[in-house]
């Protein structure tokens, strides 16, 4: 006989049914319960906005067999145990309620059940050591007079938050029906837990196995299962037309496939989805799906969207692509530069200017786009939620054709663009550590000096005829006296510490002290490089005097 613990084994199912179905172990050497109210509530508040639609999908849990049949359980001990602990305050509501049946069967088939050999009942989840004790007394039946938590034990205090944020969300969830219908309301929640909130089971057979495929997927499970999903969905919805369906689906995956990047689907169905209806979070792409491609005439509709936007999504990755040709050339380089700074928040816009906005006014909407970038990157601003926000919200009303100007674009994103004073005051403390980012913005800085029309369109140069060079270097080796070390960390990395090198002047400067380097940076053919070998002393008032420099500059590189 084959045997199966020693094999990799997965499988969809409920988070209900998982703990309906097995016996699950944290191990001792897990962290313990972590969750706080944030996550706690938001993990509800998506069970009620799903519960109405289908299925939700969670992710994956990764687990260990052992040889008494338990699970070991490597990765989802936080939705297991808040979702054990929302099944516990279902069942203490309706035990007050004198659902009996309803009741003995959370008890007996969710939460716990009999160990013959101890002759006691048991969790069916059990946590570390720390938290399982206050845990088997929130899960188990019996009066709910729980222990305090213990002194200094962070993870008894979120415990016993869950439980009465699951308390509250109980009684908001029947809260707008009448009271005899609250039993069949509840039942409703159960089996939703049991059958519609989904993951990804999978059992591996030692702990090697198990961490590495946690790693992994952290990075892509919920991604590619959700892409799983939604094409099962919509296949599922397509009926008579299935092949129709699957015919757009092939060509969208095909079309996504030819930019060779992981994750590509996801974001693609993210970023449409997002142009298509507003701000929408990873995690809800599934469900966003599930409202708008009901029945077989919605999945006829969202997949012919798809099919349309897949070869203009594409394009936007690359700027040789043949959707550019009747395009400006300023267009091209546009998508050149967006690409380097590629900023995933505005991904949404620049899909919905390349299938809506007139192709005469894209390359203005792309400058400006690429002045937004730069100046949010500096401002450490890109990954805001109060960015991410009117983002989503432009990206649609270009879509919609709300918007359908450079200017209009430039209006509506006016309250999250930092203004001049506020982009030079981040610019002065910017330190760079992306080598690609900081050749793009001397660069740039370097043709606004000479005057270029378009500087902020110049991507970066090929390294192996330009390089960057640090005037102090970041391991001084003994020649730069004049700063200490917290100074060498602090100002190293500094914009106006680098400048730009040809590949053949740079070669032997390495550590080489100030006085040994002038004579090269003063013959540079770069403006801004020559500045630095006029300069008699390199100093941490030199670096922020042209720090300083640089910032005057890079408001007029990258207007607001």
């Amino acid at each position: 006989m084959v045997d199966t613990r020693s094999q990799i084994a997965f499988e969809q199912i409920g988070l209900g049914s998982i703990l309906r179905q097995n016996k699950l172990e944290v191990p001792p050497n897990q962290r313990e319960y972590a969750w706080g109210r944030i996550q706690v509530t938001q993990l509800f508040q998506d069970f009620s906005l799903a519960i109405t639609n289908g299925d939700y999908f969670l992710g994956t849990i990764v687990t260990i067999p052992r040889l008494d049949g338990a699970l070991e359980v490597v990765d989802g001990q936080q939705r297991l145990a808040t979702t054990a602990i929302l099944l516990a305050a279902i069942r203490d509501y309706l035990k007050e309620r004198k659902e009996q049946v309803l009741v003995e069967s959370i008890d007996n088939e969710f939460l716990t059940s009999i160990d013959r050999a101890k002759r006691s009942r048991v969790a069916n989840l059990k946590l570390n050591i720390d938290d399982n004790e206050l845990f088997t007394q929130i899960v188990a039946p019996g009066p709910r007079d729980f222990p305090a938590a213990k002194p200094g034990r962070v993870s008894n205090d979120l415990l016993l938050d869950a439980y009465k944020e699951a308390r509250a969300h109980v009684g908001r969830s029947v809260s707008l029906v009448d009271e005899k219908d609250h039993g069949d309301v509840l039942e409703r929640w159960v089996s939703f837990i049991e059958h519609n909130a989904l993951v990804v089971l999978l059992r591996v057979p030692n702990e090697a196995d198990a961490y590495r495929m946690f790693e992994t997927l952290n990075d892509r499970g919920l991604r590619t299962g959700q892409v799983d999903l939604i094409k099962n969905y919509l296949f599922k919805q397509a009926g008579s037309r299935l092949a129709e369906v699957q015919s757009r689906w092939s060509y969208m995956r095909g079309a996504l496939e030819s930019m060779e990047e992981e994750g590509a689907a996801i974001d693609f169905l993210r970023h449409s989805l997002i142009a298509l209806t507003g701000l929408v979070r990873e995690k809800d792409v599934y469900r966003v799906v599930q409202d708008i491609a009901k029945a077989e005439q919605g999945a006829i509709t969202f997949t012919g969207t798809l099919e349309a936007l897949a070869t203009a999504y594409v394009a936007t990755f690359n700027a040789d692509h043949e959707r550019w040709s009747p395009y400006p050339v300023a267009a091209r380089r546009a998508i050149q530069v967006l690409n380097l700074l590629n900023i995933r928040p505005i991904r949404p816009v620049v899909l919905a200017i390349t299938t809506k906005m007139d192709p005469k006014e894209a390359p203005s909407a792309f400058q400006f786009l690429i002045s937004l970038s730069v100046r949010l990157v500096i401002a450490s601003s890109t990954r805001s939620e109060s960015v991410e926000g009117p983002l989503s919200t432009a990206a649609k009303e270009v879509f919609d054709r709300t918007i359908a100007t450079a200017a209009e674009l430039r209006k509506r994103l006016e309250s999250i663009t930092p203004n001049d004073q506020e982009f030079r005051d981040a610019f002065l403390a910017t330190p760079v550590s992306n080598a690609k980012f900081a050749r793009y913005y001397l660069r740039s800085l370097e043709l606004r000096v000479k005057q270029e029309p378009e500087p902020y369109f110049v991507p970066q140069d090929d390294p192996q005829v330009i390089t960057l060079e640090h005037v102090l270097p970041r391991k001084p080796e003994g020649n730069w006296p004049q700063f200490t070390e917290d100074e060498v960390r602090m100002y190293s990395r500094r914009l106006g510490n680098l400048v730009l090198m040809r590949a053949s002047d740079n070669s032997g400067l390495g550590s080489a002290s100030f006085a040994d380097k002038k004579a090269a940076y003063a013959g540079s053919p770069y403006n801004l490089t020559s500045m630095v070998g006029n300069v008699d002393e390199w100093t941490v008032d030199a670096i922020k005097d042209r720090q300083r420099a640089l910032a005057r500059i890079a408001v007029e590189t990258w207007p607001a």
